[in-house]
């Protein structure tokens, strides 16, 4: 569908607001060798340069799948390989709302050249305005999900494993805040049209991750974001 145009006032308009706002088989430990039972020194002696016979046994498969409590919490409490509480799973959900609210400015050119997007948004309006109305609202959620969920013991590995995925994931929208920081945002022109577009491609960047965590999280299955992933496993350990 071809976008609808803006008129320039219009454009300029929009950007002269400021942002607000398995399984795996492992090897068993095993003692010294010794000789089956069917084998005696006797036995061994009488057969000359004979050796014994030797067992050697043994591998355990491990259920790999991401949702039990590992070692960093009360990791006894659940079972290695079982499906995720559902009070954990909603917990890992919710706290991806965190980055997405935090994105919302950036998605202001798209809800304005498509209605249907700001349609889609809707239903949780009342939920962003309340977020919006708590004062320094962004820096209570971030602070209350890295010391009441990340860095808390008990909470399951899953839900701090997400917690610190979701924290990361905001902190990737400090950098373009930055820039427009720094750097007066075009009015006109080309410079403008890539204003725009910077803008719109940050909103659906942090957005697919978004769906793609809390898809995840609501199945149990641990969502992977490229090397923020990688960043977030040491903090859990």
């Amino acid at each position: 569908m071809q976008a609808p145009l803006l008129a320039p006032s219009q454009m300029q308009n929009l950007a002269s607001r400021p942002l607000s706002g398995s399984r795996l088989a492992l090897p068993c430990r095993q003692g010294p060798l010794r000789p089956s039972h069917s084998t005696t020194f006797r036995d061994i002696a009488s057969q000359g340069t004979a050796k014994p016979s030797f067992s050697r046994r043994g591998s355990v498969a491990v259920e790999a799948r991401g949702g039990g409590r590992l070692p960093g919490g009360n990791g006894g409490n659940m079972r290695r390989g079982s499906m995720p509480q559902a009070l954990d799973r909603a917990i890992a959900s919710v706290v991806y709302l965190l980055p997405f609210f935090n994105s919302l400015v950036y998605g202001r050119f798209l809800m304005y050249m498509y209605p249907a997007v700001r349609s889609a948004m809707s239903p949780i309006m009342p939920i962003i305005q309340a977020y919006n109305s708590i004062p320094f609202g962004s820096l209570v959620v971030f602070f209350g999900i890295y010391l009441g969920i990340v860095n808390n013991k008990s909470m399951s590995r899953f839900a701090r494993f997400n917690g610190m995925q979701a924290i990361l994931l905001d902190i990737c929208l400090v950098l373009p805040r930055l820039v427009e920081t720094i750097f007066t945002p075009p009015t006109a022109g080309w410079g403008l049209k890539a204003y725009v577009n910077s803008q719109s491609f940050i909103w659906i960047f942090i957005s697919f991750w978004v769906v793609f965590g809390i898809f995840n999280c609501i199945i149990g299955v641990y969502p992977r974001i490229p090397f923020i992933a990688d960043a977030a496993d040491p903090q859990v350990m």
